[in-house]
């Protein structure tokens, strides 16, 4: 018998992507499927400053590198208008300067 994994919310919870490539796009989008996340898709940081500032989301995943406005400095916008709304990176940049970059 297979377990399910979607969890018994009872509002599934918004998520914003964000991601500029089409694979990691796709690919994270099933994950929160199978989750039974609402899924808004933002392909840069210019995009997601602009959902953010019209919807409200429970998390937002967002890629650092992008075209047009990188996952920080999106970030730090979002934070000007959003100070609560949990914003969690997601990059391949994982040396110990990029984590300390990250953080401040």
């Amino acid at each position: 018998r297979r377990k399910s994994n979607v969890p018994g919310w009872t509002v599934p919870p918004r998520v914003l992507l964000v991601e500029d490539d089409a694979v990691c796009r796709k690919l994270s989008s099933k994950f929160l499927e199978v989750f039974g996340c609402q899924i808004d898709v933002a392909v840069d940081g210019v995009s997601a400053v602009n959902k953010m500032n019209t919807q409200k989301y429970d998390l937002v995943l967002m890629d650092i590198v992008m075209p047009n406005l990188d996952g920080i400095s999106a970030t730090s916008l979002i934070r000007q208008f959003d100070p609560m709304t949990p914003i969690i990176s997601m990059t391949s940049n994982s040396g110990p300067n990029d984590i300390m970059t990250y953080f401040s």
